[in-house]
């Protein structure tokens, strides 16, 4: 075999384990396609009304730093497309949906936490890899180091081109629900606050000439707490909640993931209305 013939069976076997070796290849392989899910905190099952009470009170906040998200239109949508009537006045409501959107945008869940790492030395490791393979096949020292050095160069810049991004939409909620007639709704909320500080003082004395010494110290703390609990009686039984969606797939751009998180929210806060 020539040399040349060599260094391209080298550098054709290394460009191939690019892909199953580096990030970039992962992504391509398992987050080519748009992946949205949705997460509910816990399942909350409201009591069944006739259709005259079947009416809902909406409102959406955003707090996140992105403030083009509007959930009340399409949560709106959503609840009426499922036989409620959403009504503007709460009085007039036999259930209230109240939601915040809490964060938006860019997220690095606890799956992606070996990638990221993985990320730093993939270069190197895939030059690596074709290194040896190129070297078995009895290439020289410079063949070795070449195509060692263009896989790993190879690498890095899929890794740079090629990104497996996950946005997320994370949403707080109250739930409202009416009592049946003539029951009365208890609620107690309680608040604490504290307070402290504590002050610390260790002092040295050398007692020449026998060389000796004597330590003292002093501690001071301080705590307040306070507690405040009120108790009363409301017109509504709630309900608080947390849903969080998701959508994954390689080089996504929120913008086009937007629209799909604030679709999955609706469809799924939606279904909580039978």
């Amino acid at each position: 075999m020539s040399y040349g013939f060599l260094v391209r069976c080298g550098a054709l076997a290394g460009v191939a384990g690019i892909l199953a070796g580096c990030s970039a290849g992962d992504a391509m392989i398992n987050h080519s396609k748009l992946d949205v899910q949705t997460h509910m905190s816990e399942t909350v099952f409201l009591d069944p009304v006739p259709q005259a009470d079947r009416t809902v009170f909406v409102t959406a906040r955003n707090t996140s730093d992105h403030q083009e998200i509007d959930l009340r239109g399409a949560l709106a949508g959503a609840i009426a497309a499922r036989g409620y009537q959403i009504v503007t006045d709460p009085d007039q409501a036999h259930y209230m949906l109240r939601i915040n959107v809490l964060q938006a945008g860019q997220i690095k869940d606890s799956d992606k936490a070996g990638v990221l790492a993985a990320k730093y030395g993939e270069p190197l490791i895939a030059g690596a890899a074709a290194a040896g393979a190129t070297s078995a096949l009895g290439g020289g020292a410079g063949a070795t180091t070449g195509v060692g050095l263009g896989v790993g160069l190879a690498a890095y810049a899929a890794n740079a081109f090629v990104k497996d991004v996950t946005y997320s939409v994370v949403v707080d909620m109250q739930l409202s629900e009416r009592p049946r007639s003539g029951v009365k709704v208890k609620q107690s909320t309680a608040t604490v606050a504290g307070q402290a500080n504590a002050t610390a003082e260790r002092t040295v004395t050398a007692q020449p000439p026998q060389g000796g010494r004597s330590a003292s110290a002093s501690v001071t703390a301080n705590s307040r707490v306070k507690t405040q609990q009120v108790d009363e009686e409301v017109d509504f039984k709630q309900y608080q909640l947390r849903e969080v969606a998701y959508a994954d797939q390689v080089n996504l751009k929120f913008e086009e993931a937007s629209p799909m998180l604030v679709a999955k929210l609706s469809t799924s806060l939606s279904n909580l209305f039978e």
